[in-house]
């Protein structure tokens, strides 16, 4: 179950919203499922929600800061490109604190009840219950048809100017509502969300950028193309120089991050999309960890070692306000082998390096339209968040190296069916047993990408001679004689 917070200033407008048709008529059957008792007692819980409904929850929420003239307000703030950094701009009224509760979509749906049970114990865990009922926060919870992407979910507003006036306290609210929704997954028997207390996580795209995608005629956003490409690069890549050689091979842009006060001092780097641009003709930049933490610099270096470290930061500080780019070919033209150590290291595969595997495979075979490869790097990137390479590692086959490193032919089949194996071993032995629902997922593109083994086995496959009861049997059907 994943929690959603945003702050604002319209607890009509929010309720509006909330019993309205959606912003692409998803919103169906709009209704109260748990609330402050006020609200429950004006409006019935389990009635479909009128406009006049929505207002009258509107009123009764807002009362308290309009009795006691109690204004909260919160800091605006936009990115400065510059500082690397966001910078406050203003500020705006926040007494409205608004959080959506979502299923993932293959988990189904929850009865109201449940929804109840779930509101009622995650608003007193966020601490805006108060037992003796003066400092409490006013608060409902309306659930409504599924998203547009298939995700039952339900929205608590809470209002809070408590009843005495005073301010409810939301100091590391995002934080604090991760920690509760681990505890309520476990109490209601819901499914546990991946990445929670690993300590990194993998990001999903944004509205927006899925929006532009489609605008552009692309078939993923830049957040998933990018974390596509800087995947491949480090499954052909020998080290650190190389990887951000790579990464310009394949059409990315990358420029440097430097330490604060100095622009020789290299702290990090930045990525985009070579033909990404925003309204303004800009290139879209991304921080890697925040596509993936171990992407980040920290652990690239950490991966390859420092030995092509000067180059890689001499390379990052010439490219500091450069507007020069690399000719870059299609990706599908992509060469480079993988490297030898990609999945024989130590005699060990974990889940890293079947991600960067199965992303390389994808450029190579899906090209500009990823599927079932791509879906199983995603969710090896998952599975190797934090002790995940430790914990789920399977021995490998050392002696592929040369034939992984070969990087054409046969090559690519043995990488392919090397990869298949060992994901089937790791998700049966490791995965399945502690993380079910990742184990699901993995298993469903699993069994998407057999076709393509099969097939890539068969065109490679040298022609075996014919045993003679075969070949006698083979004549006898035909009715041919020697």
């Amino acid at each position: 179950m994943m929690p959603n917070i945003v702050r604002g200033g319209r607890m009509t407008g929010l309720m509006a919203y909330l019993a309205g048709p959606g912003r692409a008529n998803e919103h169906t059957n709009p209704m109260i499922v748990a609330g402050d008792d006020r609200v429950t007692f004006a409006v019935e819980p389990g009635t479909v929600l009128s406009h006049d409904d929505a207002m009258t929850i509107g009123a009764i929420l807002d009362q308290p800061r309009k009795v006691y003239g109690t204004e909260i307000h919160a800091a605006t703030k936009s990115w400065d490109a510059e500082k690397e950094t966001y910078v406050q701009t203003g500020t705006k009224q926040a007494h409205v604190w608004h959080c959506s509760l979502s299923l993932r979509a293959d988990e189904g749906e929850l009865s109201a009840e449940q929804w109840k049970s779930i509101a009622e114990d995650f608003v007193d865990k966020m601490g805006f219950i108060d037992p003796d009922g003066a400092k409490s926060s006013r608060w409902v919870a309306i659930h409504h048809g599924s998203s547009k992407n298939g995700n039952d979910h339900i929205h608590i507003a809470v209002q809070l100017v408590r009843e005495d006036g005073t301010k409810a306290r939301v100091f590391r609210d995002y934080k604090q509502a991760q920690d509760v929704c681990a505890e309520l997954e476990f109490k209601h028997g819901l499914e546990v969300v991946e990445a929670r207390g690993q300590g990194r996580s993998v990001s999903a795209d944004k509205p927006a950028e899925r929006a532009r995608a489609q605008r552009e005629g692309r078939n993923q956003s830049d957040r998933y193309e990018l974390r596509r490409m800087m995947r491949t690069a480090l499954a052909t890549s020998g080290g650190v120089d190389q990887y951000i050689e790579r990464l310009q091979d394949l059409g990315v842009q990358v420029a440097p991050s430097f330490a604060k006060g100095s622009n020789q001092q290299i702290r990090g780097y930045k990525v985009a999309m070579r033909d990404s641009q925003d309204a303004n003709g800009a290139a879209i930049w991304y921080s890697p960890s925040k596509l993936d933490a171990t992407l980040g610099w920290p652990h690239i270096v950490a991966r390859f070692g420092t030995a092509e470290l000067p180059q890689a930061e001499a390379r990052l500080r010439s490219l500091h306000n450069s507007q020069h780019t690399r000719d870059q070919p299609k990706v599908y033209k992509f060469d480079p082998a993988f490297t030898a150590r990609l999945m024989a290291e130590d005699k060990t595969t974990g889940p890293d390096a079947l991600a960067n595997a199965y992303a390389r495979l994808s450029v190579q075979l899906e090209q500009d339209k990823p599927g079932a490869l791509w879906g199983l790097s995603e969710q090896f990137a998952r599975a190797s968040q934090g002790r995940g390479n430790a914990h789920y590692a399977v021995r490998g086959a050392a002696k592929n190296a040369a034939r992984f490193a070969a990087g054409k032919g046969r090559g690519w089949t043995a990488v392919l069916q090397q990869a298949n194996r060992l994901s089937r071993v790791m998700n049966t032995t490791r995965i399945t047993p502690h993380r079910p629902m990742l184990s699901k997922n993995i298993q469903g593109f699993l069994n998407g990408v057999t076709a393509l083994e099969r097939s890539a086995v068969a065109t490679t496959q040298p022609a075996q001679p014919m045993r003679r009861d075969r070949q006698r049997n083979t004549i006898e059907r035909d009715g041919l004689e020697r």
